[in-house]
């Protein structure tokens, strides 16, 4: 990671300097570099409410680095330690045991900084000596739009003297990098459309192809390509067939990570249509609409989670379910807001029905 990867202003730096400094109320008083490093974690909900296995992601990645180098202008630090843990990242949530690297504190209480991400499938990218350079990782192509990335939010400082897993210190806490999208397709009341077989293309604009560190943020930040699109699709029932949408239950089309922060959503809606239900394959023909969606989203201006954010805009960590009703004429938008599991509502007019 180079030199200016992370970024941690003189003022924190001053009170990192004083902590570390200080011996009061750490259980042991251990001496440097007998400590092993032990840290606790969790991943914070868009809502700020408590969480129980929070997350969907795989397994984390820690990165431990020498503070010194961080602040030292070391060129390309090399993490100290890189730790792939074999257990969930909810696993190490207080008051459970926390995550023990096997490593013990550098001596001389040189402090430590943690530093994570999720799913340790994501791949590093190689510099010209061949090290890992985890300022950028690559999402797997088969698990682009799928990949439930997780960044942890603020680094986190320690050492021998004050250890990571010390009673009032500082948890290593994640969030969900990207923004969640739930598709679910229904019939208008009274319509007389029969329909089936609903795709959604989301614009390469949205598809994270990578994550990389913003030093700006202390975190990693999920990055397109603009080369990657990606489809949602109904999927056929136990006949390899699919079913009809009907008014009543809405049929679930799919769900998709995308790249956060997005003021609009550009899609483009392929259904088959059909003039009887008994139709024969050939007679179900293919309509796609194009679409821009956006969005105004009800936000409470008491509430923290909703602090200085847009009403127009989808966030990272936040979650939304849309469901497309289709009528005779055209098709409306039906979308729920909600935290990392349900919430809201928005109608957005998309581009009628035509041949």
């Amino acid at each position: 990671m180079r030199m200016n990867s992370f970024y941690i202003g003189t003022g924190m730096l001053g009170m990192l300097f004083f902590a570390a400094c200080s011996q009061n109320g750490v259980p042991g008083n251990e001496i440097s570099g007998s400590a092993e490093m032990c840290i606790y974690t969790d991943v914070a909900r868009a809502d700020g409410e408590e969480t129980d296995a929070g997350s969907t992601a795989d397994n984390p990645v820690f990165l431990f680095w020498d503070f010194g180098d961080v602040l030292g202008n070391a060129e390309d630090p090399t993490p100290l330690y890189v730790k792939r843990p074999e257990k969930h990242i909810d696993t190490y949530k207080r008051p459970n045991e926390p995550y023990n690297t096997g490593e013990l504190y550098p001596d001389g209480n040189r402090r430590v900084m943690a530093t994570g991400y999720a799913p340790a499938t994501l791949t590093p990218e190689k510099r010209t000596d061949n090290t890992d350079n985890y300022e950028r990782l690559t999402i797997p192509k088969d698990g682009l739009c799928k990949t439930d990335v997780l960044t942890s939010i603020t680094p986190v400082v320690a050492s021998a003297a004050l250890p990571f897993d010390r009673e009032d210190g500082d948890t290593l806490q994640f969030m969900h990098a990207q923004s969640r999208v739930y598709f679910y397709a229904k019939l208008a009341e009274g319509s007389k459309e029969f329909l089936k077989n609903v795709r959604i293309k989301l614009s390469p604009t949205v598809v994270a192809t990578h994550v990389e560190w913003n030093r700006d943020k202390s975190l990693y930040v999920p990055i397109a390509s603009g080369q990657e699109s990606y489809e949602l699709a109904q999927q056929p029932n136990d006949d390899n067939d699919y079913y009809m949408l009907t008014p009543e239950n809405p049929l679930k089309i799919g769900w998709a990570y995308i790249i956060p922060e997005q003021t609009n959503l550009p899609v483009s809606v392929t259904v088959a249509r059909a003039e009887t239900a008994g139709a024969s394959e050939e007679e179900w023909k293919d309509v796609t609409m194009e679409a821009t969606l956006h969005f105004d989203i009800e936000r409470d201006g008491q509430a923290e989670e909703d602090q200085g954010k847009n009403t127009n805009t989808l966030y990272a960590n936040e979650s939304y379910t849309f469901t497309l009703v289709f009528s005779e004429e055209g098709i409306e938008l039906i979308g729920n807001k909600c935290p990392w599991e349900e919430g809201g509502y928005l109608v957005i007019p998309i581009y009628p029905l035509t041949d």
